[in-house]
């Protein structure tokens, strides 16, 4: 027999293969086997729609769905809830804000519903129904709500037409001067307001006391102020006041000459300068006359917080036998020395001095008691059926006149503000518009030609609101001390105004008239003032002032 190779290793393989596969069980061997895995709890709890919970339990699916269900019906109570208290708080007088947070919290409940997703379809819409009955609720307070805007607003329109129509007929023209020597008696002055000097016919000049309580804002850096009176014959009296008074500046520093005794408005030796409107203290509140004072608990002096040019500090005054110590309203503030009435103390007052808080502090330059103002006026019958207004321009002390203006040359902007009353009044359903105003006002001078001319632009209603008007102040003449009246230098009727009312102009009426005044080093006026009527057809009256600045 040949021997084979091939044969003999192919079949040594095979053997090995048989071995191979009775290891691996093959040819009906006996072989371990595996156990089966264990459950897996959270496996199964998650497979069945449940939630495996930290605590090693299971929450069932239908668990889980009450639970979303108790949370969308809760959603769904506390949406409602929210939109029914909403809805209960509209009422007649409620605000835009009050509408439209009753209008979010009914969007906000039917969102609730519509989300609900596990709720029963019958529930949700017996949810819908109660949503449907507040909407029902809100329309109703609406419906009351607008008929008693509509009510007001009809209310509010007959009371500005009834305003307008007195207003109206009651605006002044300014006279020339009026107002000039009684404002002069010191309205910046927080003791003593103006005398309104009123025209022949209208209700005598009375008193008027600054209203501390009311803020005036200041204009193009005027500042302003309020003065009102009730006197005892009837009616109301209102006025306000712009200023061109200077802010305080810092001094030097405060020193022991400043803190010697007062007497007769000055102080010590070692100055000249005025003291009362440099005086003040919370104590000095006596609107006229003289106050006297008592020492304190010390029973030695008298001892008032205060300040002086503008430094806080202390007054103090020790009184002696025969004197007491006092205060008296002076033309401007007040004054601590030298003050006799036998009516208070029978003799002259004791003598004050003023310790500085801080002594490091320094001067503070008070603004002067020498400036232009301008401003309005009105008057109010007692029974407020008659009102009577107007303007004027006046100065607080002697503002040094212009002087030599007929040798100028070339021109100059003046710039400021205006101030006044109007009203628009109309019978057959047209605007009915009344009250104050303030605007710009312009001045271009023209010292070549000796002409000024001008606008008052930029009006402000009283109600905060921009009113689309400009006054044109005709070309008038100017003469060689300022005055702003008639063509140059003749002394004519002062030239007319041409009030516009988006973009259309009324015909010529009215005028104005005004001062250019305080001459700069460069021989040119630095401020003027000046009053000024309009009239839009029948149905519009308007008076303002003015006070600009050279620019």
């Amino acid at each position: 027999m040949k021997f084979d190779g091939n044969r003999i290793f192919s079949f040594m393989l095979a053997a090995a293969f048989a071995l191979t596969l009775a290891g691996c069980g093959g040819g009906g061997g006996t072989a371990a086997t595996e156990p089966p895995p264990m459950p897996d709890p959270q496996m199964e709890c998650e497979g069945a729609g449940g939630r495996y919970n930290a605590d090693m339990t299971c929450t069932s699916a239908e668990e889980l769905l009450m639970e979303r269900q108790a949370a969308q019906r809760s959603a769904i109570s506390s949406a409602i809830g929210a939109a029914s208290d909403a809805v209960a708080a509209v009422n007649d007088d409620s605000t835009d804000a009050e509408v439209m947070a009753a209008n979010a919290a009914i969007e906000a409940a039917n969102a609730a519903v519509a989300n609900a997703a596990d709720i029963p379809e019958a529930e949700k819409a017996a949810n819908s129904g109660a949503v449907s009955q507040i909407e029902g609720r809100l329309s109703a307070a609406l419906e009351s709500r607008m008929a008693a805007m509509d009510a007001a607003d009809e209310a509010a329109r007959m009371a500005m037409m009834a305003t307008a129509m007195k207003l109206h007929a009651g605006i002044s023209a300014p006279v020339a001067g009026t107002g000039a020597d009684a404002l002069n008696a010191a309205y910046s002055n927080s003791n003593a307001g103006p005398d309104i000097a009123v025209q022949i016919g209208t209700p005598a000049a009375v008193d008027l006391t600054e209203n501390k309580d009311a803020t005036v804002a200041a204009h193009y850096g005027w500042q302003g102020q309020m003065f009102t009176a009730s006197p005892e014959d009837g009616g109301t009296y209102e006025a306000v006041v712009y200023s061109n008074v200077g802010d305080p500046t810092e001094g030097e520093k405060f020193s022991e000459e400043y803190s010697a005794n007062f007497a007769n408005g000055t102080l010590d030796e070692t100055t000249t300068e005025s003291d009362a409107a440099r005086v003040a203290s919370p104590s000095f509140d006596q609107s006229a006359g003289v106050k006297p004072f008592e020492k304190g608990s010390n029973d030695i002096a008298v001892m008032i917080a205060g300040s002086y040019h503008g430094v806080s500090g202390t007054y103090s005054c020790v009184p002696s036998d025969g004197n007491k110590c006092a205060a008296r309203v002076a033309t401007s503030g007040f004054e601590l020395g030298g003050i006799t009435d036998a009516n208070v103390f029978g003799a002259a007052n004791a003598s004050w001095t003023f310790k500085p808080t801080d002594p490091e502090a320094r001067l503070m330059d008070m603004p002067d008691d020498t400036y232009a103002s301008y401003g309005w006026w009105i008057h109010k019958s007692a029974d407020g059926e008659t009102f009577t207004a107007s303007a004027f321009a006046a100065d607080r002390g002697t503002v040094d006149a212009a002087s030599g203006l007929d040798t100028l040359l070339g021109t100059a902007t003046y710039m400021g503000g205006a101030a006044g009353k109007y009203a628009l009044r109309s019978l057959t359903g047209g605007t009915n518009d009344a009250g104050h105003f303030t605007a710009r006002a312009t001045l271009e001078a023209d010292f070549t030609n000796s002409m000024v001319t001008g606008t008052i632009d930029n009006f402000m209603g009283a109600d905060g609101q921009p009113r689309n008007w400009s006054v044109e102040l005709k070309e008038s003449g100017v003469n060689e001390s300022g005055n702003i009246i008639g063509e140059a230098g003749t002394g004519d009727d002062q030239m007319q105004t041409v009030w516009s009312m988006d973009g259309t102009a009324a015909a010529a009426a009215g005028g104005w008239q005004g001062t250019l005044k305080d001459n700069g080093v460069d021989g040119v006026p630095k401020v003027g003032t000046g009053t000024f009527t309009s009239m839009f057809g029948a149905d519009g009256n308007m008076v303002g002032a003015f006070g600009v600045n050279k620019q």
